[in-house]
This record gives structure tokens, sequence and C-alpha cells, in this order.
């Protein structure tokens, strides 16, 4: 009876025994976890959560081509989307080296350098971005960006737009003396000096000559062709016109073309053709001689 008393009261001991080792284990892990992590934020002050963006700015046409030298405009839709970022927002536009932009209001026409914002009230407004190259800037064909962004108390918002630079091609034609009209003679040639002058961004290429002149006219280019021009180059092209032998005496037109793939350009000259000498001589003999005839004849009957 004793043995059995002792052998339950064993087994109580080694139960309660287990308990208090499983308790304190468990509390020992717990402490070692909570020590483990005593430098990390509780969950709520983790990673940062998302905020909604203090304006939204869109564009329905970020990407504009056009040619160097011309004026992009960007229309920018821009809508608060929080009344507690209400207030007023500074405008900045970042652009590349060698352009310059601004920022305008698209109803007033008017330039401006800020816009106020009072509340969420669910309505949009548009500005107008306005961006050149710099005077007397050559812009190489490209891509360039342009950032407007908005900045209030710290807080700001933007967005890229592209202006996409494509190569211009231009031709200038114009005499060497910068005059238009010039004085030919029937039957004789007449050398006329023009330049012409590439004042593109991109070098043309094949450029052929043509004219339209009067019937029986001649009219030939030295050089008859240029293969190719460079931008800000001129060549000088020697035109030799020649009217007929017989060619009456008067004012005509004659037209000057150069013409490529690309770009053309021509010119108008103003050609007098004068009366020969020859004609002006025998007039004015016969006109003293009309004048000797009349002073014979009246001699004459003043006599009778």
């Amino acid at each position: 009876m004793n043995r059995s008393r002792a052998a339950h009261f064993l087994a109580c001991f080694a139960l309660l025994f287990a308990v208090l080792v499983g308790l304190l284990g468990s509390s020992a892990v717990l402490a070692a976890e909570e020590g483990d992590n005593s430098s990390a934020p509780p969950p709520s002050q983790g990673e940062p959560q998302s905020e909604e963006p203090p304006l939204e700015l869109s564009c329905q046409f970020p990407t504009i081509e056009g040619l160097a030298g011309d004026t992009f405009e960007f229309s920018v839709f821009i809508v608060p989307m929080a009344k507690e970022f209400a207030g007023r927002w500074d405008f900045n536009v970042i652009t590349p080296p060698g352009w310059e932009a601004s920022v305008w209001q698209i109803h007033r026409k008017q330039q401006v350098a800020s816009m106020d914002f009072w509340g969420r009230r669910g309505y949009s407004d548009t500005v107008t971005v306005k961006a050149s190259s710099l005077p007397g800037e050559r812009l190489e064909p490209g891509e360039y960006v342009i950032t407007l962004e908005m900045e209030s108390g710290g807080l700001k918002a933007s967005i890229d737009l592209t202006a996409v630079v494509t190569d211009r091609y231009e031709l200038s034609m114009y005499t060497a003396t910068e005059k238009l009209n010039t004085e030919v003679k029937g039957g004789v040639e007449k050398h006329v000096s023009i330049l012409l002058e590439n004042t593109g961004t991109a070098a043309i290429k094949d450029i052929a000559f043509s004219s339209d002149k009067p019937e029986g006219w001649s009219v030939t280019f030295n050089p008859e062709k240029i293969d190719t021009l460079e931008p800000d180059l001129k060549r000088e092209v020697d035109v030799v016109i020649k009217p007929p032998k017989r060619t009456i005496a008067h004012d005509y037109i004659v037209t000057l073309k150069a013409e490529s793939k690309n770009a053309s350009d021509s010119m108008q000259l103003r050609v007098t053709v004068p009366a020969p000498r020859v004609w002006g001589w025998a007039g004015i003999g016969i006109a003293v001689g009309v004048i000797a005839g009349l002073g014979v004849l009246f001699s004459r009957l003043s006599m009778r």
C-alpha cells in the first residue's frame, strides 16, 4: 500500500515537473524572439504605406514632332487629388541645354508662374507648356525631354514631355549682286552669277537646275547640277542667258529653278533687251533729213 502511494506520488511529481519545464521553455523562446525583434518597428510603422499623389499631371500628346526652330506646345491637364494638398503650387520647367520654355494659362493666353487649388472640388485645369530653341541655337535632330514640375511646401508632381526635332531641308537662291534685273543684247550671251545656299539643318543631295524662259531663248547653268550641299554652305552658279539675235526690244521674265528631292527654290529675273544702236542712229538721221527737207521746202515757198 505504501509502495502504491509512493509510485502515485512520483508520477504526479514527474507530470508537474514536465508542465513547469514546458512553461519555462515557451517563455524563454518568446523572450528570445522579442529580444531579436526589439529594434523592428511595429507592423504599421514598417514599409511606407502608398499615398495618393498630391496632383495628377497628364498630357494627351506627350510627344510632339517638329522642325528645328519650331515652338513645341504641350497641353497639360492638372487634377488635385486630395484637399489636404490645396494651396499655391509653383511651376518649374526643366529644359535640355539650348532650350527655353514657359507655362501659359490656356484660356487667358498669358504666361503664369504658379497656380492655386482650394480643396478637392473635382475639377481639372489646363496649362500649355511652350518650348523652343534659344535664339541663334541650332538643334541637332533627336529627342529632347522637357520636364514640368509643380511644387508646394515640399510636395512635388511632375511630367515628362518629349520634343522630337527632325531635319529641316531648305534652299535659298539669290544673285551675287542681290539685283533681280539685268540687260542683254539680242544674240549676245549674258553671264549672271547666282548663289545657292543650304539654310536647313541637313545635307541636300542631287540638286538640278532648270528655267522658264521666252520661246527661242537659251539659258544654261554651270555647273549643271550639284551632288551635295552641306548645311550653311553656299555654291556659286554661272547662269548664261542668250536671247535670239532678232529679239524685239522689251522687258522679259526668266525664272531660274533649283530642285532636289527634299527642297527647292526659284527666282525671277527681269531681262531687258534694248533697241540696237544702229536703229537709233538711223532714226536720228531720218529725223535730221526730215527737218532739213522741211527747211528747204519752207525757203522755196517763201521765195515765191
